[in-house]
């Protein structure tokens, strides 16, 4: 099963090919939650540098450094939402839901984005892919971040900033060619892989793309 979303923010040509269908969200569900925090950090919900604490509930297994710390440790936000997306950190990850509400806050959230399909339904690392969203979603997240929209313009240069230090770079970075530059997040929990972000072409295109893929666990020919 495959589903991607492409949309060009220069041309407004789009290509969707079951980009509405749902998948599970894997580590892509981090991008609205990393949207999310810098909404609030806007709002003045949150502040960069405000200390949160790594409680043993919040500590979580399969990818980040976070979870060999000691337990009640504390880092300043702006940290836990880096590590969160760079080197996907499923604890930083835990800590951020917690901090800005719950599951249940950030859901609303989503809805008012017009994300129909993104759903945390499940802290991570959620092996289980109970917590869903679309290609379409991701990438009309990234459009509306592209656009100046949802987050302020200092907050857009730091979320972009952190995502174009992804260290995976195996998806969609390994397609766009030489010259150009990628900000985005993927996500894989062995059944479903999933690449989502923001494209800058050499020759001053942008454009914004999404791509999840449903497979035989681990199967490494869907991204060969």
């Amino acid at each position: 099963m495959l589903g991607l979303y492409f949309f060009n923010l220069d041309s407004g040509a789009a290509l969707n090919v079951g980009g509405d269908d749902v998948f599970p969200a894997a580590s892509t569900i981090k991008i609205p939650i990393l949207v999310a925090f810098f909404k609030a950090v806007d709002e003045n919900r949150i502040s960069l540098s405000e200390r949160l604490t790594m409680r043993p509930d919040l500590i979580a297994p399969e990818a980040g450094t976070l979870q060999y710390q000691k337990p009640n440790s504390q880092y300043p936000a702006l940290e836990v939402a880096d590590l969160m997306i760079t080197i996907s950190d499923n604890t930083a990850t835990n800590m951020l839901i917690d901090r800005l509400g719950g599951a249940a806050v950030l859901n609303q959230q989503f809805q008012e984005w017009g994300l129909k399909n993104t759903v945390i339904n499940n802290l991570l690392p959620d092996m289980e892919g109970t917590n869903t969203t679309s290609p379409r979603d991701l990438a009309t997240l990234m459009l509306k971040i592209g656009q100046g929209e949802l987050v302020s313009p200092r907050s857009r240069d730091r979320l972009l900033d952190i995502m174009r230090r992804t260290v995976t770079n195996t998806l969609l970075p390994a397609g766009i060619g030489p010259g150009a530059t990628i900000a985005h997040k993927t996500g894989d929990i062995g059944t479903v892989v999933g690449d989502a972000g923001m494209v800058d072409m050499p020759n001053g295109q942008r454009y914004v793309a999404a791509m999840m893929v449903k497979r035989p666990y681990n199967d490494p020919k869907v991204v060969s």
